[in-house]
């Protein structure tokens, strides 16, 4: 119950379409007007098995049919259980779970969600006997920011009295925004579905591509007066300490990573760049693409992906004397590339090189070559490549990327499920 899904960072806004065609997320009804489902019977420690389609005539908003448990037991304690429904499993990233609930005694009455994470965090209330609740759990409450395929929904009363005769009711189960497998089951041409974008890489501005609102920007390092003193010494845009640059250099040249440290290298490495920057809106969000990215995977069950990319020019401070009283600013520039997540769903990739997940203050989109069948080939920008893997678990994608006359040879680490 308290385990909770760990992401790397928050996501802001509600979903837009995880699938390859890219439609607005819809609400998904779960559960309603008895449609069918199951409890299942591991772990689940309700008295009795539920009542799918029970009909016990309306009671203030709740209309049958709807869900009936009831029983008594011997010993005080809790009555759990999952819920498996037909339109599970389905994609999520923010939004919320709906419910409507009644219960014969005063509960404690919770309600989760459960995927391959394991379980989401516990949304409890306290219910008035004979009463109808129409209940809302944000989805973010319950498993955090992040985007997740849930599996199962879970309920349960708390605290139970023992030898009390209790029954609970359940209907209109939903989640306000997300993408069903069940729905997107016709829906598997990714070439011709995916939307790459027309865009400029040096253009700051990025309207939300799979979300519907804006991600907010990193908070800045520098006070305004900071800003103005650096502004009148150099000419870069983005002052980064030295062991801000040694990290970053260190992640582009690990030759091994694992597949966490891989995914989340480019998320530290540009938010390094980012909030370090002397004036706003010089480069894309690297943060909002990173979180929209990330849903895109989520959607496909990280079977296809857009390639996150930076390259950005920078300065970072050395000390000028032995005693570091005084500092030096030089020049360096930040190329490397990334995925959204760690894991990869299946033998198979689909990489897509949109120019909307390039964060540049450059005007020429990078050169990106990937290493497959034995030899580099190109990707070129609002393109895709698909690749294929050998084998299941640890894996590496060789790239290398040029730009400026700047070349980086860089891997990037993956767990194939």
């Amino acid at each position: 119950m308290k385990n909770r899904m760990s992401r790397c960072a928050a996501l802001m806004g509600t979903v837009l379409s995880l699938s390859s065609f890219a439609q607005v997320c819809q609400e998904i009804s779960l559960y309603k007007n008895g449609e069918s489902g199951k409890v299942e019977t591991a772990g689940t420690t309700f008295p009795e098995a539920p009542e799918w389609s029970a009909n016990w005539g309306e009671m203030e908003a709740l209309t049958p049919p709807y869900i009936r448990w009831s029983g008594m037991k011997e010993k005080a304690g809790d009555w759990t259980g999952a819920l498996t429904l037909s339109k599970l499993p389905a994609t999520v990233q923010g939004g919320n779970l709906s419910l409507k609930v009644r219960v014969s005694q005063k509960a404690k009455f919770g309600v989760w969600l459960a995927g391959n994470f394991g379980n989401s965090g516990v949304s409890f209330y306290n219910l008035e006997p004979n009463r109808t609740y129409s209940l809302t759990a944000p989805v973010e409450n319950l498993l955090g920011r992040g985007s997740a395929r849930i599996e199962k929904v879970g309920v349960g009363l708390f605290d139970v009295p023992a030898h009390q005769y209790t029954t609970v009711f359940v209907d209109d189960i939903a989640l306000s925004c997300g993408i069903s497998d069940n729905a997107n089951a016709g829906a598997s041409d990714m070439e011709e579905a995916y939307p790459f974008s027309d865009i400029s890489p040096e253009r700051s501005a990025r309207s939300p591509k799979f979300m519907q609102s804006k991600v907010p920007v990193t908070t800045a390092a520098y006070s305004s007066e900071e800003r103005s003193a650096l502004t009148a010494s150099t000419n870069a845009m983005f002052v980064l300490s030295e062991d801000e640059h040694i990290q970053i250099g260190a992640f582009v040249n690990r030759d091994s990573l694992t597949a966490q440290e891989s995914r989340s290298g480019w998320f530290r490495s540009m938010f390094f760049v980012e909030r370090n920057r002397l004036r706003d809106s010089v480069i894309a969000n690297p943060k909002a693409l990173f979180y929209e990215a990330e849903i895109y995977a989520a959607g496909t069950d990280n079977r296809a992906m857009p390639l996150l990319l930076g390259n950005v020019d920078y300065a970072y401070r050395v000390c000028a004397d032995t005693a570091c009283e005084t500092s030096q600013l030089k020049n360096s520039r930040v190329l490397l590339a990334g995925l959204p997540s760690e894991n990869v769903g299946g033998s198979r990739l689909k990489l897509f090189y949109d120019p909307y997940f390039v964060s540049t203050n450059r005007k020429t989109l990078p050169k990106v070559e990937i290493w497959s069948g034995n030899q580099w080939k190109i990707l070129e920008p609002k393109s895709e490549m698909e690749l294929e893997f050998e084998s299941a678990g640890h894996q590496k994608i060789r790239l290398k990327l040029t730009e400026g006359g700047l070349t980086v040879n860089q891997n990037i680490f993956v767990e194939v499920k």
